[in-house]
């Protein structure tokens, strides 16, 4: 499996941003009251960034103890435990939360820039939780591409196979 591709995500970003600004501003030309993110949005986003860690961080202490081991060979036993296909899973998990933080962090900045540049909308009822949506969903976009490097996938067919060569000679 590939490694996230940064400028990808950079790119949903974006387009989400102008998707979300520019759902606000054709909203607002017509009439319609505008989508606002409330709290319960950010609170979700916040909800998934810990299960997120509370996956990511045993993977990435069980990968911490087996680059130990590697370099320093050990008969003890191991402290840190995770069997690969919760491993595998967290991996998954990590890159769907990438995404999907891209898109909802996208939206949302797209709409909380919207909101402050026209004022439309009270501050602490329209702006801040939406700014707060904005902010959790790109939080929750670069801990998932930090919890997909923790877990250092194999690289497939023809993917790396030079360096793995050069790391076993």
């Amino acid at each position: 499996m590939k490694p996230l591709n940064i400028p990808l995500l950079l790119l949903i970003l974006v387009l989400g941003t102008a998707f979300g600004a520019q759902m606000m501003e054709t909203l607002a030309a017509r009439g319609h009251s505008l989508p606002i993110a409330g709290w319960l949005t950010t609170a979700v986003l916040l909800v998934l960034i810990g299960v997120l860690l509370a996956y990511g961080i045993p993977l990435r202490r069980y990968m911490l103890e087996s680059e130990e081991r590697r370099v320093r060979p050990s008969l003890a036993p191991r402290r840190h435990h995770i069997d690969m296909p919760t491993a595998f899973r967290t991996v998954l998990l990590a890159r769907a939360c990438s995404y999907t933080g891209a898109v909802m962090g996208g939206v949302f900045s797209g709409q909380a820039l919207f909101l402050l540049i026209t004022g439309t909308g009270d501050p602490l009822r329209a702006t801040l939780p939406t700014g707060a949506a904005a902010v959790a969903g790109i939080v929750l976009g670069v801990l998932g591409v930090i919890v997909e490097r923790w877990g250092k996938l194999p690289p497939e067919d023809g993917d790396g196979a030079e360096e793995s060569a050069e790391a076993g000679h």
